[in-house]
Order: C-alpha cells, then structure tokens, then sequence
C-alpha cells in the first residue's frame, strides 16, 4: 500500500510559540484516524540541511572540532549547515558551505543519501555528500558562532576509529549518518572515479 493511500493525522489549529530566524516551534492539536485528539503536539520548523565528509587530494579527512553549546564541549564534526532561502538547491548550499568553512574547492562531488533528521517532530530533511580530491585554497568567511579548530585525519584511520565502537570520539547523529553513508557510497564497486577506488581500497 502506498503512503498516499494510508491514513493520516488532521490538524484541526495550529499556532507558532516560537518563530524567529533560528527556530519554529508550532504547537497542533491533531485528530488521529481512529477519532482521537491529541493536543499539543509539537512541530519544530528547520530548513533542509546538508553534511558532507570530504576528503582532501592528500586522502585525508578534513574534520571540524566546533564548539558545542547545548553540552558546553567541542565535537568532532564534519562539514555541513542549513539551506537558506536564496539557495537553489541542497547541492548549491554544500559547495557554499564547503567554501565558506574550510576554503575547499575543486574536486568531485557526490550525493550520497537523503534522510529525515526527526521525523515525529521535525519537519526537515537531511542530504549527504561526499567530496573528494579537491584542497582548501578558498578564502574562508567568518561567521558570529562559527568557533571551530580545522583538523585533518587520514582517510583508512578515519574510517578505522568512526567504525570502531570502543572509540571515544563522540560525534553527533546525524554527521553519523552521513559519514556511514559516504562510506557506503565509497564501497559501491560500480563508482567511476580513480579517487574512489583509491579510498574503497583503503578500507580493506
């Protein structure tokens, strides 16, 4: 049965408790199939996101250790942001973000796998990519917040250590899931790309 056919939630009001630049959070009450109301239930509001791993013409990993807030440490991450409403598309918005964070340019770009970042409460959608053999040669853009130190891990030790479940390195969920994607993607043997098969055979 396809999803257009099964039944789904109705909102019968919804209101906006918080709606600014960085965040939308929409309370609705809902009635469910079997005649229920549930009330409030809430929407958090994001644009499309992008990540990307990329990895330079020298096979190693660029990596951003950026300070976190919500758990006042750094954290290991990979390059990524959101889509602004200027942005034509979600691979428009990672060539912008890969230059303006790290000063990448040049090389192949790939999109690797499309997923919902939370989809019982969320309302956006998180699209992955994978970067190889290009370098940092761009002018970067500071951005207010942006507080981060750039740091480079060989392709076979990244891969290593983000597969190893007794690592320490914590990264968050959803750079998880495009790192396993880009890694998967990497492992396609059907890829036409020397520098892909370079990396595949990096990870035997």
């Amino acid at each position: 049965m396809h999803n257009t056919e099964l039944p789904k939630w109705q909102t019968t009001s919804s209101k906006y408790l918080v709606n600014d630049r960085w965040l939308k959070l929409r309370a609705d009450t809902c009635v469910t199939p079997d005649g229920h109301t549930i009330e409030p239930w809430y929407v958090l509001e994001y644009p499309e996101w992008v990540n990307c791993v990329v990895v330079d013409e020298s096979d190693d990993v660029i990596l951003l250790r950026h300070y976190r807030h919500g758990v006042d440490t750094y954290v290991s991450e990979i390059i990524g942001g959101n889509m602004d409403p200027e942005d034509k598309s979600p691979q428009a918005t990672i060539i912008k973000e890969l230059r303006e964070e790290i000063g990448y340019e040049g090389g192949e770009l790939y999109q690797t796998g499309i997923a919902y970042a939370n989809p019982s409460n969320q309302n956006n959608k998180l699209h992955t990519y994978l970067a190889v053999g290009g370098a940092c040669t761009a002018d970067k853009v500071k951005e207010l917040g942006a507080d981060f130190l750039v740091e480079k891990l060989p392709f076979k030790e990244f891969a290593h250590k983000v597969t190893d479940p007794a690592h320490d390195t914590l990264y968050q969920s959803l750079h998880l899931t495009s790192i396993f994607f880009a890694l998967n993607f990497i492992r396609q043997p059907d890829t036409d790309s020397e520098i892909i098969a370079r990396l595949r055979s990096l990870l035997v």
